[in-house]
């Protein structure tokens, strides 16, 4: 499901970059079109849809596994006399421990909340009974005005408009830090792989 969620995060690169730039060219529809249906309906919505409650889970078991490491390191500067907040430090960077992994885990630690955000809004329109409970949770007397009111709230938090041009650009940025996350994570597997094979006879 890796190669859904980086066409998800390309396309939602084109659309977010198209409303900071205001053009509705054919590229940017085109963008739109491939993030919501992979230009095959119902069928590749519902394939968007599961590749994105997938993102989900890769994402919060990335945020723990970061943290286990993260405190395994601190333990172990501390031990040599180091600080425990300068593990904090390298794994929220792009180089420890190598290139690979430190772009794997600088850029999930970033994008991983902005990324949240937009997968929780974005089921929203992939699920009906995701959305269904959304609407339920915040429900209220005036319900006409306030479903109009919460999907706009939910488009512009999936969108990255709930601020302007200042939210746009950061949706931005963590979006694109967001496309190399399974590149990374395909690297750091096949390397994994090819050094845990048996040198040849």
């Amino acid at each position: 499901m890796g190669q859904f969620f980086v066409i998800s995060c390309l396309t939602g690169l084109l659309i977010v970059f198209g409303k900071i730039i205001g053009s509705y060219a054919p590229i940017f529809r085109f963008a739109k079109t491939l993030h919501t249906t992979l230009f095959a309906g119902a069928f590749g919505r519902d394939i968007i849809s599961w590749a994105t409650l997938l993102a989900l889970v890769e994402i919060i078991t990335g945020y723990l596994l970061w943290g286990k490491q993260t405190l395994a390191l601190g333990r172990s500067l501390h031990k040599r006399g180091g600080s425990r907040l300068g593990a904090l430090i390298k794994m929220a960077g792009f180089r420890f421990p190598n290139r690979t992994m430190g772009l794997h885990n600088g850029a999930g630690f970033w994008s991983g909340i902005p990324l949240l955000v937009m997968i929780l809004t974005g089921l929203t329109w992939g699920f009906g009974w995701y959305g269904r409970l959304v609407y339920a949770l915040f429900d209220s007397a005036d319900s006409g005005g306030w479903e109009n009111n919460l999907f706009h709230t939910l488009q512009g938090l999936h969108t990255g408009s709930w601020e302007g041009i200042f939210s746009r650009v950061l949706w931005l940025i963590a979006v694109a830090l967001g496309c190399t996350l399974p590149i990374t994570g395909w690297m750091m597997f096949f390397r994994k792989r090819k050094k845990s094979r048996p040198a040849a006879d």
